[in-house]
Order: structure tokens, then sequence, then C-alpha cells
């Protein structure tokens, strides 16, 4: 089966200026049909004016899934040893909370 697409533009932006890039933009129940279903990732597949769409692979998908925990694992990891070297270079200021005096002693020197 064949479909004829137009090739369309996005507009990318920087800086300086902004340039057309071209697009190709698919939709339809025939998509469906072929067994891509919304929130579906695929596969991308390009080589010398070809271009081939494909869904991942069970194998291809448990990859990219443990590859995003890792990633997020590391991000995590990154945060808290910043965390703890603030804590242990007392560099973290402590939060003053303002609330209401009755939870103080009458000797407390914070007034209300």
């Amino acid at each position: 089966m064949t479909k004829n697409i137009k090739i369309q533009y996005s507009t990318r932006y920087n800086s300086r200026n902004c340039h057309s890039v071209p697009k190709i933009q698919m939709e339809g129940k025939w998509l469906e049909e072929l067994g891509f279903s919304i929130g579906d990732i695929v596969a991308v597949e390009y080589e010398n004016g070809c271009i081939r769409i494909r869904p991942l692979t069970s194998e291809e998908q448990n990859k990219r899934q443990q590859e995003e925990l890792k990633s997020d694992i590391r991000r995590k990891s990154a945060a808290l040893k910043s965390l703890q070297s603030q804590a242990d270079n007392g560099s973290s200021k402590p939060c003053l909370v303002a609330e209401s005096g009755s939870h103080y002693s009458e000797d407390s020197s914070v007034s209300v």
C-alpha cells in the first residue's frame, strides 16, 4: 500500500533568526489499522532518500525503559549528593517558618 503525503514546513527559531525545515505529518485511522496506536514509540530508520517507520519490538521497548530508569537514577543520585554536600558543608541555611505563638512556651523569645 502507498500513501502520498505532501512535505510541509516547520519553523525553527534561535537567538538570531528563524528558518524553515521540512516536516512530514501523518494521521488517520489507517495508522491504527497498521498497528500504530496513540502513545506508541516508533523507530524511524532512514538512509539514501528512504524513510522506514516501524513499532519498537518488545526488546527495544524494554531496553528504552531501562535506559530511562537508569537516567532517572543518575539524576536523582546527583541531586542527593548535592544536598548531602550542602548539608556537610553547612551551606544550607535553616528554613524559618512563621507560626502561631500558641505553639511556644511563655518564656520563648519569639513574639507574635
